[in-house]
């Protein structure tokens, strides 16, 4: 049976979610002792230091890790596509301002 503070359990491991890790985390840096923390939630000293090592490699969106550089890329790529979509932004306003100087009707969807 699980409950708002368990993770679930399955046979003699537990399964901690991304937001209960992150959560017993926050606990540790918002100055509780470790040993405390790790009393109140049942879980080992080195199991923080390993999801804090996790923490720092960064958290996808699903809860699983992935390594901060292949985020960084990520990040890359966005700042890419949103450069992208500036410029494309810009061409409609211009294209926009020319079919209203000329008096010509837009084409639906614009």
């Amino acid at each position: 049976m699980e409950t708002a503070e368990m993770p679930v359990q399955r046979g003699r491991r537990r399964l901690w979610n991304a937001e209960k890790k992150l959560a017993v985390l926050q606990e540790w840096r918002n100055g509780t002792p470790l040993e405390e923390v790790c009393r109140k939630h049942g879980i080992h000293a080195v199991q923080m230091y390993k999801w804090r090592r996790q923490l720092e490699k960064g958290l996808a969106d699903r809860g699983e890790m992935i390594p901060k550089s292949e985020l960084t890329g990520l990040q890359k790529k966005v700042e890419e596509l949103e450069r992208a979509l500036g410029r494309k932004a810009l061409e409609v306003d211009i294209l926009k301002k020319v079919f209203e100087m000329k008096g010509l009707k837009l084409p639906d969807g614009m």
